[in-house]
């Protein structure tokens, strides 16, 4: 099977499936909350959400490519071919679906795991308390790191100008669920 794109790679969809079945075109949002922090330039982050969706909320350095404008000729070419393409959405359906069509047209893809709405419970809003506790795990001081990286200081210790504590204010979102965004149009009124 030939995609669009480089005519000359073939890509098999036996070895599409089976990665996907293995989990290998998967990244968790706390492998990704690492790599932003280290400053790893091995990927390239796109947010496959519709631009309102993507105004109200996005993860840093993600460009904005719509489902529906993915795979068109710009697009595609727009795309890096020598390193990792992560897509995300709000959960990981329309993610999904746009990792195995990038991965048919030859693009290294992989799928954010829970997309924007886990990043933003996991990373930028995590339920475990602001302060550290004794004895708690390595994952939930983790958790608060990457909070305070991401978001800023949650426990009200940091001081305003006026010396009053700055109280710790989390992202709000609120998106509608995945299946209420309008579909991309069908096939036939859009160009290949």
């Amino acid at each position: 099977l030939v995609a669009c794109g480089d005519s000359t790679r073939q890509v098999s969809v036996t070895d599409i499936a089976q990665a996907a079945a293995r989990q290998e075109d998967q990244v968790d949002v706390q492998n990704l909350a690492s790599w932003l922090i280290e400053g790893r330039r091995d990927f390239h982050l796109v947010d496959v959400r519709v631009p309102e969706q993507f105004e109200r909320g996005a993860i840093e350095s993600a460009a904005n490519i719509p489902l529906a404008q993915l795979f068109s000729e710009d697009a595609l070419a727009a795309l890096p071919r020598d390193r990792k393409v992560i897509v995300y959405s709000n959960g990981c359906q329309n993610a999904a679906k746009a990792a195995v069509l990038l991965r048919l047209s030859g693009i290294n893809a992989h799928v954010l795991n829970g997309g924007y709405q886990r990043w933003h419970a996991e990373v930028l809003n995590p339920d475990i308390p602001a302060q550290a506790s004794p004895g708690e795990g390595a994952d939930i001081a983790q958790q608060r790191a990457y909070a305070c990286y991401f978001v800023g200081e949650r426990s009200g210790v940091a001081q305003s100008a006026a010396g009053a504590p700055a109280p710790f204010v989390p992202p709000v979102f609120s998106e509608p669920a995945e299946e209420d965004v309008a579909l991309p149009p069908p096939a036939a009124e859009e160009g290949c």
